[in-house]
């Protein structure tokens, strides 16, 4: 696919030095995800994302960086046609978006399970999208996954 998109900035602009850091400190708690059904479209950021100015830095026609206006610090990434054309195409992210495996919400008591396995999930999630994008980002992919996938 052909990216025809007009980029504010160039790609090698965008810096990559929060990624490295959070990858050698092992300091990445939980990732920050959010899906908006309306926008089918689902971001996953490395940092909280209050009181930050997030600009999307497109890479193909659905796969965008996320980076912060005021450093150009890559902190995320996001997906448009989530549900319908991404996760399709990818059986891993297929299998923890769809919630196939019904082992991963047994043995829930209480609010506490829930949150629990809801946060492993997610965690699930941001790996797989993380390999499944990889070769497209480029090197931000790489780093992306070693920040998501610390294993």
């Amino acid at each position: 696919m052909v990216d025809s998109t007009e980029h504010l900035i160039p790609t090698n602009a965008l810096k990559t030095n929060v990624l490295s850091r959070i990858a050698a400190e092992h300091s990445l708690r939980q990732p920050y995800i959010k899906y908006d059904a309306d926008f089918d479209a689902v971001r996953i950021l490395v940092v909280a994302p209050e009181n930050v100015d997030i600009v999307v830095h497109y890479v193909d026609d659905y796969v965008g960086l996320l980076y912060r206006a005021d450093d150009l610090e890559i902190v995320g990434i996001q997906i448009e046609a989530f549900e319908h054309s991404f996760v399709p195409q990818y059986e891993g992210v297929q299998r923890v978006w769809r919630l196939s495996d019904m082992d991963k919400m047994k043995n829930i008591e209480d609010l506490g399970d829930m949150l629990f396995n809801v946060e492993r999930i997610q965690r699930q999630l941001a790996q797989e999208v993380a390999k499944a994008t990889q070769a497209t980002l480029g090197k931000p992919g790489s780093e992306l996954t070693a920040v998501l996938s610390p294993d």
